[in-house]
């Protein structure tokens, strides 16, 4: 399935059709192989707008590893995501997906010193996990997964996969966060390249992949064009920027 977006010139005399790739969990158009196993740390941190001056870091910790689900043939991805904050884990989140769709299975999350989340995504909803001890999701949650999402948890794993090939290619791809349950489609825009400067004598050459979030706040990520990698992040809301900078 493919979008239309027609842009028309203020003169009115011509217009310009922009395609927009839909992206989700059942149409296939991701490139999954290029999803491998491995471990990524990336130092997180804000700065203020106007001086630059560094607010909060932190680091994360994001694990790929394939499997095959418990009780059953499926073969899964398993996703681990360590969040320390103040050298302690501010955040534990691991994450169940179909290995050949990236379609979410399940997810558990656990916050520091405030609770423990445990959902499904099961017969086209999603739902607390029943199984769980302790979980306090609401017991009655049930959030239909239409269109069929992503795990948004898993945005640049996700990122590594997409059918990236131009400058100006468009994609809508349905994300939904567990934690904050609204599906829903999200464009973002290759909007250009750049050689991204890892020191004065290596940079890698990537694609610059956008979004814009409204009343303008937007995030930029940084995809290797070599190893489909996101090698750096960089967000404005409300007055700062965020930074996310893989570690090597």
């Amino acid at each position: 399935m493919r979008i239309l977006y027609t842009l028309i010139l203020l003169t009115g005399t011509l217009s310009v059709t922009a395609q927009v790739d839909t992206i989700n969990a059942r149409n296939n158009r991701l490139l999954i192989d290029r999803l491998k196993e491995g471990t990524a740390k990336y130092l997180v941190y804000n700065t203020d707008s106007l001086t630059g001056i560094v607010t909060a870091s932190d680091i994360w910790e994001r694990s790929i590893t394939f499997g095959v689900l418990s009780g059953s043939n499926q073969a899964v991805t398993l996703f681990e995501w360590k969040w320390y904050r103040n050298e302690s884990l501010f955040r534990h989140v691991k994450a169940v997906s179909d290995r050949k769709t990236l379609a979410p299975i399940s997810e558990n999350t656990l916050f520091k010193g405030f609770a423990f989340a445990g959902y499904r995504f099961d017969n086209g909803f999603l739902t607390p996990d029943s199984t769980l001890q302790g979980n306090r999701v609401n017991k009655t949650m049930k959030v239909p997964l239409t269109p069929a999402v992503f795990n948004w948890e898993l945005d640049m794993e996700t990122f590594s996969t997409l059918p990236i090939n131009s400058v100006g290619q468009k994609f809508a791809i349905a994300f939904m966060d567990p934690n904050n349950p609204t599906p829903n489609y999200y464009l973002y825009e290759v909007a250009g390249t750049e050689n991204l400067a890892l020191n004065k004598e290596v940079s890698i050459k990537c694609w610059l992949l956008k979004i814009n979030y409204g009343n303008g706040a937007y995030a930029q990520f940084w995809i290797s064009q070599q190893s489909n990698e996101v090698l750096k992040m960089r967000e404005y809301f409300n007055g700062s920027y965020r930074y996310k900078v893989k570690l090597y």
